[in-house]
């Protein structure tokens, strides 16, 4: 039997659970997904539905929602995995930011993911309920979070239209949305999409510039990336995609403790 491994993305406005299976020479295979709403039951609702599979024998967990939520999902991790649950564990990376502790784990564990695929210096693009653009730089065994950029996804965008404008309606964002628009609907939808693919664009261009790191691959994530991938919003540049960038991150930072689990089987 392989050894099961939950990663936890603790998100403001989702939590993301994947169970891995690991075995010796072999490469983590995702053996569940469970996505689901950070409210108040959080804690409830993630012990519900990790009781319906076989329990994990260790965690790890990257989070940036309140303390408050983060103590009590990570109470009910201990009570339901059946070894240790490490939050935040170390990344492997040194970050390079005035204040390295403020930085988002979420864009750090992304980061050491992307360095995972990648195995060189990146340009890491999470885009989801926010859009961040990170420069990782790779000089030999050293690896340097430079730090990046944050904007708002498409979902936030269209929120803020409908909440801030009196007369704006409220859309659902279409990654295939013409730039030009034959009502205020499609308008709002060529805003929302065309625009974030061109702050996408832009922020990468100014990042990679900035950072020394013009010719890094661009490594992309996140629940909106169908807006900027097909066709790239980065024209020519090497583009690798993968869906669980933060969770392969966790994997890597927890490395030894993965291998020692694995061969002790």
């Amino acid at each position: 039997m392989p050894f099961l491994f939950l990663t936890v993305d603790l998100g403001n406005s989702r939590c993301k659970l994947r169970t891995w299976e690991l075995d010796r020479d072999a490469a983590p295979r995702l053996a569940r997904a469970l996505d689901l709403d950070v409210g108040a039951d959080l804690a409830t609702q993630a012990s519900r539905r990790l009781a319906e599979s076989p329990r994990a024998g260790a965690a790890a967990v990257s989070s940036v929602a309140s303390l408050e939520i983060e103590r009590e999902l990570t109470e009910m991790l201990r009570a339901s995995v059946d070894g240790v649950v490490h939050l935040h564990p170390e990344p492997g990376l040194e970050v390079a930011c005035r204040e390295p502790r403020s930085v988002g784990r979420d864009r750090i564990y992304a980061a050491r993911g992307a360095f995972e695929l990648a195995r060189s210096s990146a340009i890491v693009v999470d885009a989801g309920t926010a859009l961040t653009v990170d420069a990782l730089r790779v000089e030999g065994e050293h690896r340097t979070f430079l730090g990046g950029a944050i904007a708002p996804g498409p979902r936030l965008l269209a929120a803020a239209l409908a909440s801030h404008t009196a007369r704006l309606p409220r859309v659902v964002p279409r990654a295939d949305a013409a730039a030009l628009g034959r009502d205020t609907e499609e308008a709002l939808q060529s805003g929302i999409a065309v625009g974030f693919r061109g702050a996408a664009r832009e922020l990468v261009e100014r990042v990679s510039q900035e950072a020394h790191l013009d010719n890094a691959p661009v490594v992309l994530t996140g629940g909106a990336r169908v807006f900027l991938a097909k066709p790239s919003a980065f024209g020519s540049r090497h583009v690798i995609e993968h869906a669980e960038l933060v969770h392969l991150g966790l994997l890597a930072a927890c490395a030894v403790l993965l291998e020692r689990s694995a061969g002790a089987r």
